[in-house]
């Protein structure tokens, strides 16, 4: 099956939006991404070419067994146009809305597209909210669906398929095969909180924080734990490239629909309120530069066994 997605159109440019307008280039799909200011734009595209340059290192390095070749990088780079006009994401046959995880905020961006004339395919990247409660917003919720990438999205295989109280079949499979076309395999949940993935993968996050906030553990240790359960990355590493912020929203989404049982962590609340997000801006459990970890985070470092 052929869905006959040309033209790909991504809302934001941040961590995850970037990583989707990425792959999306990469599988031969002409991709605008568009986000509100010129600086967010810039910085967004910085991200990618970052990401498309270590592949081409990496390619170079290995021989090829790895990566992507120089030439197919630059070719990437050329079928990404970013904008900060919405209404460049007008004639496109798909839009994946992938900004943070407010749901005003995405109700927002979706009634806005409607309002400006988009009527065809709209997806979110949500990680948590009731895709029905977001098709709402929208004109034509049977064309509406939640398509949750993993992070990093270049390298995660797998892509979470979630149909809406209104989702109509034909945009179910036609999403579907699309997720097959942008090379990442498709993983059907239904519409709950937290989906699959994160109902299962956040409260296992949140509880290594506690073991942080208690005392139990070192950052390295619990993220050493995992290496036994054939993990390639510890929870306290994965909570800082997921994003601090985006992991307490998920979680208290979580709360408010299945209980206090899954109540965020008081450490992450306070990391979150105090600026620290994680990889993105440098500063999570650990700090980074240029997306190398350089040390745990003086702020955290206290709460290490005596």
């Amino acid at each position: 099956m052929s869905t006959g997605i040309r033209k790909v159109g991504v809302a934001g440019i941040g961590l995850m939006g970037s990583g989707i307008a990425q792959v999306a280039a990469a599988r031969n799909f002409d991709t605008v991404v568009v986000d509100v200011s010129p600086e967010i734009v810039g910085k967004g595209m910085e991200r990618i070419r970052d990401s498309v340059k270590r592949l081409a290192d990496s390619y170079q390095k290995t021989s090829g067994k790895s990566g992507i070749a120089p030439n197919e990088a630059e070719k990437i780079l050329a079928r990404i146009k970013p904008s900060t006009e919405p209404h460049d994401l007008l004639d496109c046959d798909i839009v994946i809305e992938a900004v943070i995880e407010d749901e005003a905020l995405k109700k927002q961006l979706i009634s806005a597209l409607a309002e400006s004339g988009y009527d065809k395919l709209l997806v979110s990247n949500t990680s948590s909210i009731s895709i029905t409660r977001l098709a709402s917003a929208y004109s034509a919720p049977e064309k509406f669906m939640g398509m949750h990438f993993m992070n990093p999205v270049p390298i995660q295989p797998g892509c979470e398929l979630i149909r809406g109280f209104l989702t109509a079949d034909e945009t179910f499979r036609t999403v579907t095969e699309f997720c097959r076309e942008l090379g990442k395999e498709p993983i059907l949940a239904e519409d709950k909180a937290g989906f699959g993935i994160n109902r299962m993968f956040v409260p296992f996050l949140n509880e290594a924080v506690k073991l942080i906030e208690e005392g139990i553990m070192s950052c390295e240790d619990a993220d050493k734990t995992t290496l036994c359960l054939g993990h390639k990355m510890g929870p306290i590493t994965t909570l800082d490239y997921v994003g601090l912020d985006t992991t307490l929203a998920i979680a208290r989404v979580l709360e408010k629909e299945l209980g206090p049982g899954y109540k965020p962590a008081d450490l992450l609340c306070k990391l979150v309120v105090a600026g620290f997000y994680g990889v993105k801006n440098g500063r999570g459990f650990y700090l980074w530069e240029q997306g190398k970890k350089i040390s745990v985070n003086p702020a955290v470092q206290r709460y290490r066994r005596r």
